[in-house]
């Protein structure tokens, strides 16, 4: 059965995935960018307290109710499992801070509007 969190976490995907076709079309100019980087600034601004919570998962499950299909203790996938979570829990702060600083320089570009 999949769980409320993990239906958010798939529309989330498929939304980015959307995002990513979107892409193809013509470019934003810098103000539409701004919009853009500050929504996905916040947006990967909440990822690693959804990491957090998913390596916390991780800890409290019970290896003895798992297995692992490539033969290895259950118990040590999790664990390794784990620590990559909070790696990327880690690594995702440096992304943020890059696309935080993306947004502020953007925030200073206006369009200049043609007068009739």
């Amino acid at each position: 059965m999949t769980t409320p969190i993990a239906r958010d976490i798939e529309r989330a995907a498929e939304n980015i995935r959307a995002a990513n076709h979107a892409t193809m079309r013509c470019p934003l100019d810098g103000p539409d960018t701004y919009s853009a980087v500050g929504n996905l600034a916040e947006l990967l601004g909440r990822l690693p307290q959804v990491l957090d919570y998913l390596a916390r998962s991780l800890r409290r499950a019970d290896p003895a109710e798992h297995y692992d299909d490539r033969g290895h203790d259950p118990a040590h996938t999790l664990d390794h499992a784990d620590a990559d979570l909070v790696d990327a829990r880690h690594q995702a702060g440096a992304l943020i801070d890059h696309l935080t600083a993306a947004h502020n320089h953007l925030g200073h570009l206006g369009r200049w509007l043609s007068e009739d």
